[in-house]
Order: structure tokens, then C-alpha cells, then sequence
């Protein structure tokens, strides 16, 4: 009994032990990267931060490389519970199992810190994203149009085939921020496969979305966010 328990004390011991090891490896392989470039301090101190708070929160594990090896159908499973939150948004509440458990293998995940940019202005956007923890801010010349938080989605209605988005404005992450993503090629794929689905999303991507960054919607916010105009008294309805 004795030599069971401190056997498995030990091994625990171990773990702990292996996992603290391959932090300072990590550490030291980024230090030296920095140094051999000769990054500049800023820079420097945004990776450091960074790969801190990143390893503080996933104990540097990585989901993708961990279940690359397993069967889709296995990883379909486990993808639908890592991103149920996006998953139950009320975009996807007519989609069908399969095209859910389809869409759920396009799903990464993502981690901003304060003060760093999530996309800037006049940026190809590549992805859908949902706030899971954390806010951020929209900005255009320096004026606020948004703040986003946890349960948010911004993105874009879908371009034509071919067609690029450009983003209409910088989005900034105010505190640290858990984000889920979901790439338009692969969104694009899914709804291919699963065209009875397709032209709900369409229709509803639109009014689904916190808020819009395809170039030219700003047009809508700024309407959105402008008081309604004060109409002048008729003649003779003064006093």
C-alpha cells in the first residue's frame, strides 16, 4: 500500500515537474529569438506578456495539435462542446446536426490582451468572431462606434464569389479578451454542403451580427447612432 501511494505522489510530482520544464524551454527558446533579431523592447515586452497569459490560461496546451491525430468523427464530438457557446447562437439554431458538427471542426479559438488590435482598419477579413470573455472597443479616426462583450459576434454578411471584405474599422481589445472564430473560407464550405441551410444564414447573418464591418455598413452605424432630426415648428404653431 505504502509503495502505491508514494508511487503515484511521485509521478504526480513528475508531471508537475515536466510541465514546469517545458514553460522555462518555451521561455528560454523565446528570449533567445528575441535577443538573435534584436526585437525592440516594445515588441519584446508584447511577446513576453503575451505568451505568459496565454500559458497561464491553456498550461500551454495546444487543442489543434492535441486532437489533430484523432478521427474527424471523434473530433467533431469534442469540437461541438469546446465551442458550444457560438454554436447556440440563434444564426445556427436552424441548422441541422451535421452541418453544426461540420461547422464545429472550422472553429479556433483566440486570446487578445489589453490594448492589442484584433483587426485594423482596411484589413481582409478572414474570420467571424465571438466575445467569449473580455471586451473590446470599434474605432474610426479615433471615435468610439462600439464596445463589445461577452456574447457578441462581429463579422460580415458574406461577399460575393471572389469578392474581398475590407473592414471599416479598428478593433481593440480593452481587457483580456477569449475569442472564438470561425474562418469565412470554411464557413463558405460548410454552407456549400448544406445549401438548404445556406439561404437562412444569409438572410440572417445580417441583423445577427453586434456589429457590421463590412466597408460601407459604417453608413447604417453612424444612422443607428445619430439622434432623430428636430422638425421646426410650422408657421403660426409658435407661442
Amino acid at each position: 500500500m505504502h509503495a502505491v501511494v508514494f508511487g503515484n505522489v511521485t509521478a504526480i510530482i513528475q508531471r508537475m515537474y515536466a510541465r514546469r520544464s517545458l514553460y522555462h524551454t518555451r521561455m528560454k527558446d523565446l528570449k533567445d529569438f528575441i535577443r538573435v533579431h534584436r526585437l525592440p523592447q516594445q515588441l519584446k515586452q508584447r511577446m513576453l506578456e503575451y505568451f505568459q497569459t496565454t500559458w497561464s490560461v491553456n498550461n500551454g496546451i495546444d487543442a489543434n495539435e492535441l486532437l489533430r491525430d484523432f478521427p474527424d468523427e471523434l473530433r467533431a464530438d469534442i469540437a461541438m462542446h469546446l465551442h458550444k457557446d457560438i454554436l447556440q447562437l440563434p444564426l445556427f439554431e436552424t441548422a441541422s446536426r451535421g452541418c453544426l458538427r461540420a461547422l464545429s471542426l472550422h472553429i479556433k479559438t483566440s486570446f487578445c490582451a489589453p490594448g492589442e488590435y484584433l483587426l485594423r482598419q482596411g484589413d481582409a477579413l478572414q474570420a467571424h468572431y465571438f466575445v467569449c470573455s473580455g471586451s473590446l472597443e470599434v474605432l474610426k479616426d479615433n471615435m468610439v462606434l462600439a464596445i463589445l462583450g461577452k456574447g457578441d459576434l462581429i463579422g460580415a454578411d458574406l461577399p460575393g464569389k471572389d469578392q474581398v471584405i475590407k473592414t471599416n474599422a479598428d478593433v481593440k481589445a480593452l481587457t483580456y479578451c477569449d475569442l472564438q472564430y470561425v474562418a469565412l473560407r470554411g464557413l463558405v464550405e460548410v454552407l456549400e454542403l448544406y445549401p438548404e441551410y445556406c439561404s437562412k444564414f444569409m438572410a440572417d447573418i445580417h441583423q445577427d451580427l453586434t456589429f457590421n464591418l463590412r466597408e460601407g455598413s459604417e453608413i447604417e452605424v453612424g444612422a443607428c447612432l445619430s439622434p432623430p432630426p428636430v422638425q421646426a415648428p410650422a408657421p403660426g404653431d409658435a407661442g
